[in-house]
């Protein structure tokens, strides 16, 4: 069995990269934030893990447990000339947000964005929404998002593909 330390993590994006759903049982934005809080196995490191990677890595663990999710991309995000990304959450009827940067490993954060909040609008302001990886990497460099480049991360990719 490998582990995370020996897996050779791949060039571009893992094929299958959407391989197996197991679906979470509670589809509410409350169910988002439980698995998000279960799930997190990394902080936020500048141009390692940061928010694109994080956020591709929150849209892949949300799309295994069968939510509706996209990938935002901004290149001014709240007027601060600050490229950022985010992922979105499609619950019917709302559109819910979730800040990547605002989750922490191991714990419970509220990094989710609701239709009731005061920063609600500056989430739907993006220059680009990509309904998944391929999308968001057709006019974007792989390396933007490739999250699945750190050992531990790839780890738990391959285990959900059926790897040991």
């Amino acid at each position: 069995m490998e582990s995370p330390r020996t897996l050779a993590p791949p060039i571009s994006i893992p094929n299958p990269y959407y391989a197996k759903v197991d679906p979470w049982l509670d589809h509410s934005i409350f169910g988002v934030e439980s698995l998000i809080g279960s799930g997190i196995l990394r902080r936020y490191d500048t141009r390692v893990f940061d928010c694109s990677e994080m956020a591709a890595y929150l849209e892949w663990m949300l799309e295994k447990h069968g939510f509706d999710t996209k990938i935002c991309l901004a290149d001014n995000f709240d007027n601060d000339y600050v490229g950022h990304a985010w992922v979105a959450v499609d619950i019917p009827p709302r559109r819910y947000y979730v800040e990547p940067t605002a989750v922490n490993p191991g714990g419970f954060i509220f990094s989710t964005i609701k239709p009731y909040d005061g920063n609600y609008k500056d989430y739907g302001r993006y220059d680009g929404i990509y309904d998944d990886i391929y999308e968001a990497t057709k006019n974007n460099p792989v390396s933007e998002f490739d999250w699945w480049n750190d050992p531990q991360l790839a780890y738990k990719l391959k285990e959900s593909q059926g790897g040991n």
